[in-house]
């Protein structure tokens, strides 16, 4: 090796930057999950977003992905960023849509609880596909009923809950599947 090379080598590799290297790559280990969250937030939410703009064109159907997509960030990152994923996201979409009335508003907080739902059927180590579908149907039967008490035709109820259940559970379970098998092994 010529002398200059050495004298370049022996820069680079100083303790101090070598320190600097490692403790960069630990910690890029260790945020990846949060970098993982950010990226799928950055996804998931203009899909919400639309899917919410697209349920307004096709009275009683409800092809909103919120429930879903807050069931998937709550069983992988825990209950907190499922709710606030299915809460902040949803209400923006909502709202943004020009739906704001009681049972609208109302989807964003069961999308939140759904969220938090998954993460304890994923604490009790329930796989995520089995998790989703118990989910789903349990948010349909709360659904129905809680718009019931607020005063909703038994016929919309019972068509924007089978859409919704029916969307979920042939549409974006697989979806979700897909994603999760990708990213489990990384978070």
């Amino acid at each position: 090796m010529n002398k200059k090379l050495q004298k370049d080598l022996k820069k680079i590799f100083k303790l101090r930057n070598v320190l600097i290297l490692v403790v960069l790559f630990f910690a890029s280990l260790l945020w990846f999950k949060y970098i993982t969250g950010i990226v799928l937030i950055l996804v998931f939410a203009p899909i919400t977003f639309l899917t919410v703009r697209y349920s307004k064109m096709v009275p009683h159907i409800s092809i909103e992905s919120n429930t879903g997509m807050s069931s998937f960030m709550g069983y992988v990152f825990g209950p907190t960023v499922g709710l606030f994923y299915g809460l902040i996201v949803g209400l923006f979409s909502y709202v943004s849509n020009s739906f704001v009335s009681l049972t609208y508003l109302s989807i964003p907080i069961l999308g939140g609880l759904c969220a938090m739902f998954m993460a304890f059927l994923a604490n009790l180590g329930i796989k995520f596909a089995t998790a989703f579908a118990i989910t789903i149907i349990t948010r349909t039967i709360v659904a129905y009923f809680w718009y019931g008490l607020l005063g909703a035709d038994p016929i919309e109820r019972l068509t924007h809950q089978a859409s919704q259940a029916l969307t979920n559970l042939i549409l974006y379970l697989p979806l979700l599947k897909m994603v999760y098998d990708m990213i489990a092994p990384l978070v």
